[in-house]
């Protein structure tokens, strides 16, 4: 392998080839042929064409940012962004809906890799500006106090798909076995998307509880299977202990 591209694998934090493919925006074959010494190191660089995409907002985008929100991280690269969606390998029909939505909005298909010891699969995205395609910045998402973007607020459609990728990533559903409440729970860390959270079914005419530090929660049970119901999801909820 050429030792030139050792030190980007290096540098980079790269366990293979095809992931500093990804890092760089450049071809596998590429890199490929530059390691194995079949074309020059120069021409890695030569005439290479990163993807810009536009953000447009959809429903879609909307869902996809919900899902972000909750279970998504962005990256960033000296070259590109990454983006990184986890999930519980067994809802496996969730994982190719997000994959549909990735690939649809950024007109690119994403990688998916089995974490050896969890039962989890991490959704891969490698290109440039995702931070400005999903309106939110790269980075720690409570220290960048991230919240649900304002044009999402401007329609119903946009905010029942975007509580819809929210609660299918740290929703919980419960059943309290003494007092037969039925209630279910949107829960995180990052109080600014709580808050946002907590403003967005007050939009949509649901009585959420006073929003806590890591939580926001509907405990009627006509709202909550109202709520269910409109939300049309895709995958089950986690039961929370009573």
């Amino acid at each position: 392998m050429d030792k030139r591209v050792q030190n980007l694998l290096k540098n980079h934090k790269a366990s293979s080839l095809r992931e500093l493919s990804g890092i760089l925006g450049i071809s596998f074959d590429k890199i490929k042929n530059v390691s194995s010494g079949r074309t020059s190191f120069n021409s890695l660089y030569v005439e290479r064409k990163q993807r810009r995409t536009e953000s447009k907002h959809s429903k879609e985008l909307a869902e996809l940012i919900g899902i972000v929100l909750g279970d998504g991280n962005i990256s960033k690269f000296s070259r590109c962004q990454r983006l990184v969606i986890s999930c519980n390998s067994r809802h496996k029909k969730y994982i190719e809906h997000i994959r549909w939505l990735v690939e649809g909005i950024f007109n690119k298909k994403p990688s998916l890799i089995k974490r050896s010891k969890a039962n989890c699969i991490d959704i891969y995205l490698y290109l440039q500006d995702i931070d400005k395609t999903l309106g939110m910045p790269s980075g720690n998402k409570i220290k960048n106090s991230v919240a649900i973007p304002e044009w999402i607020f401007r329609e119903k459609g946009y905010l029942k798909k975007c509580l819809k990728g929210l609660f299918e990533t740290d929703g919980h559903y419960g059943l309290n076995k003494k007092s037969y409440v039925e209630y279910i729970q949107f829960c995180n860390k990052c109080e600014s998307l709580n808050r946002s959270v907590f403003r967005a079914l007050r939009n949509l005419d649901y009585s959420p509880q006073v929003p806590g530090s890591s939580y926001v929660r509907l405990a009627k049970k006509v709202q909550v299977r109202r709520f269910i119901k409109e939300m049309v999801f895709q995958r089950p909820f986690p039961a929370l202990m009573n």
